[in-house]
């Protein structure tokens, strides 16, 4: 993987370091710092519909940049809510989910040490059970959680991962290649890996690269919301990671 400052890490360190050397901070200074929250992210089902959810507690209250998605269309849905024994999230269409954490080995559990959460969802006359499991956790501002691979907002970052996405998983091999920062690297197996250069080659190494297993594996994953670890974003167990100009690693299935 290619690793490098990321944007957000130059944006921490010029602070600390203002405040090290005693000059001013400056008011854009302060309004990045005030607006980075810790965001945890969950994956799972209402009734039997595929969900994402990301969500921030600020003490008793659910923060700004809350919100949920049906995996069938991709769009957030706004959270607000309070905070206490049970999370009370509302939506605005007047849906309520009543969720508690959950973790089997804690006696106390928090948003820190839980594996998820359970509870349910009432709205037009129904209340429906919810699951969800806990996937990972991150600071960022709003709208900016990939601030550590560009200055792009969320929705044009992740353009480019919906197109691989969309492209490779209806098996358009052309159309993939558009979204590819080559040279790919192809991550095999026992610490071997092979270089891709360009999209002909891509071609060319296709099936090799992207087994029916793999592309079984992406489609069962989600192109939005995606962990962000080492300046490049990461979706589904780590089956590929993305950087500022497109796909840039796949971990090939065996």
């Amino acid at each position: 993987m290619k690793i490098g400052v990321s944007v957000m890490s130059r944006n921490l360190l010029r602070i600390t370091a203002i405040l090290l050397s005693g000059l001013t901070v400056t008011a854009s200074d302060r309004v990045y710092a005030a607006a980075t929250r810790e965001f945890n992210d969950y994956a799972g089902v209402v009734g039997e519909l595929p969900i994402g959810m990301t969500l921030s507690v600020s003490g008793s209250r659910i923060a700004e940049g809350s919100h949920y998605y049906y995996r069938k269309y991709l769009k957030d849905i706004p959270l607000t809510g309070t905070a206490g024994t049970d999370l009370r999230l509302t939506e605005p269409g007047g849906g309520l989910f009543v969720l508690h954490y959950v973790d089997n080995k804690s006696a106390s559990v928090t948003p820190e040490n839980s594996t998820g959460l359970e509870g349910t969802w009432t709205g037009n006359g129904r209340t429906i059970p919810v699951r969800l499991s806990a996937e990972s956790a991150g600071p960022y501002v709003p709208g900016h959680r990939y601030s550590e691979i560009t200055e792009e907002d969320d929705a044009k970052f992740e353009f480019q991962v919906k197109g691989f996405y969309n492209a490779a998983i209806s098996g358009r091999h052309a159309d993939a290649a558009r979204f590819v920062a080559f040279p790919l690297r192809v991550n095999t197996d026992a610490g071997r890996y092979m270089m891709v250069h360009n999209a002909a080659e891509l071609q060319q190494k296709w099936d090799r690269i992207f087994s029916p297993a793999w592309l079984k594996a992406l489609a069962e994953a989600s192109p939005h919301d995606l962990f962000v670890t080492n300046g490049q974003a990461m979706i589904g167990a780590g089956l590929a990671f993305f950087g500022q100009d497109g796909l840039e690693v796949v971990n090939a299935a065996p």
